[in-house]
Order: C-alpha cells, then sequence, then structure tokens
C-alpha cells in the first residue's frame, strides 16, 4: 500500500509524525495527522476550510485540547494510535472507490471523516463538514477516469509532459498520474495540468487535448528561495 502514496501523502504523514514529537505524543494520533495535510496540501485545505485563519484555529483548538510534554526527538519512530491505522485504511478505500491507483491526501482527507468518532473529525465536523459532501465533491472533480480500458482509448490523446528539473509529481484535474517525464493518455477537452515538486514553485496550466498525434508540454519549475 505504501508504494502507492504520492509524495504529499507521505510528507503530510512525516509532518504528522513531527506535529506528534513538538507535542511530546508517545503515538501518531488523529489529530497530528490533519496538522499534517494542513501543513502540507494548502489547495485541499482552503478548498474545504474557506474561512479565514481556520487553519490556526483548528492548531488553536488542538493545542488546547492537548496535554504538552517534554519534545520528543524526530527521529525517533512513533507508534500509530489504533484510529490513525483505521485512517490509513480507509484512505486506501477511498482510493478504490474513485479508482485512482494513487493514495493522496484527499483519501486521507476522506479518512479523516470517515473515522467519525476521533478529535480530528470532531473539529472537521465543527467546520461543517460531512464525508458524504465532501466524498461527492471529490468524485465530481474527476469526471474522467485517468485508468481507461482498451474500448475507450479512441477517445483519448497522448501527451507528453516534461518538467526542468525532473522527477515532478503530475496531477490531471486532481488525479495524480506518476512523474515526470511521462507520456499519458488523456481525455480529448480541457484539463487542468498540475505540476509539482518539494522545493519549487507549483506549475498550473489549462491544456486543450487535441484528437490524434501526440501533444508535448514542459513545465520550466521556479525554485523556492531558501
Amino acid at each position: 500500500m505504501f508504494e502507492r502514496y504520492t509524495e504529499k501523502t507521505r510528507r503530510a504523514i512525516f509532518f504528522a509524525r513531527y506535529e506528534a514529537s513538538q507535542y511530546g505524543s508517545p503515538y501518531m494520533e488523529t489529530e497530528h495527522l490533519l496538522l499534517g495535510i494542513l501543513r502540507e496540501d494548502k489547495a485541499l485545505t482552503h478548498r474545504f476550510l474557506r474561512s479565514l485563519g481556520a487553519g490556526e484555529m483548528i492548531r488553536r483548538q488542538i493545542d488546547a485540547h492537548t496535554t504538552i510534554r517534554e519534545q520528543a526527538p524526530t527521529s525517533v519512530d512513533l507508534p500509530l494510535s489504533d484510529e490513525f491505522k483505521r485512517i490509513l485504511a480507509y484512505a486506501a478505500e477511498e482510493a478504490e472507490r474513485l479508482a485512482h491507483n494513487h493514495i493522496g491526501t484527499e483519501h486521507l482527507f476522506l479518512g479523516l471523516l470517515r473515522e467519525e468518532k476521533c478529535f480530528a473529525a470532531e473539529i472537521l465536523h465543527e467546520q461543517g463538514l460531512r464525508l458524504a459532501s465532501v466524498r461527492e465533491e471529490f468524485a465530481r472533480s474527476v469526471e474522467t477516469p485517468i485508468v481507461v480500458s482498451p474500448a475507450v482509448r479512441s477517445h483519448l490523446s497522448i501527451v507528453a509532459i516534461g518538467s526542468i528539473p525532473a522527477g515532478a509529481e503530475i496531477e490531471v484535474d486532481n488525479a495524480f498520474l506518476g512523474h515526470t517525464p511521462a507520456e499519458v493518455p488523456l481525455a480529448i477537452g480541457e484539463r487542468m495540468i498540475n505540476i509539482t515538486k518539494q522545493g519549487y514553485r507549483p506549475w498550473r496550466r489549462m491544456l486543450r487535448v487535441l484528437p490524434g498525434g501526440k501533444q508535448t508540454i514542459s513545465a520550466e519549475l521556479e525554485q523556492l528561495p531558501q
């Protein structure tokens, strides 16, 4: 399962471990994962937590709820709470439900909401979020499946996607497709292309995928200041 995690998902879990260590927690808990997602995936959290300062308010809630102990070294592996383990399992199920080969932060977000009695889910409920509506929103955002059968390949075109530097994540209509460079079959029509790599500004363009032939796009990523 872990090989299916996107880089964003891996970083969100890394940040969850960091948050747990800062609180001196003996376990990685659901609230730490929520903080990890808030820190790693700004687009996702802005999409659903629209109120100004929602992230800061959530951290204050967690601070007030947590008994802060001596910080643990970040090099120490912390065990996952049972709720955290169930969320990872739910995330994999949500990816299957959406016919995604990857497990992204959006699936972790759905997993948090499915573990409805956990502290992180309670916080999200207070923000007005519910599993059914968030799941429906994610399903709507991927109207055309990326993984397709040979029977519908006549409605696709091949797009070669590259980047400088290489090894960046490719997302099309919010669906993770792999890393640059790659040739991917895309449904004809307008598709939103996102190219992201840690340490670089995201590259985002609307591409009109044309029938027949092969199109090529290349993203030149701008490095963030150190």
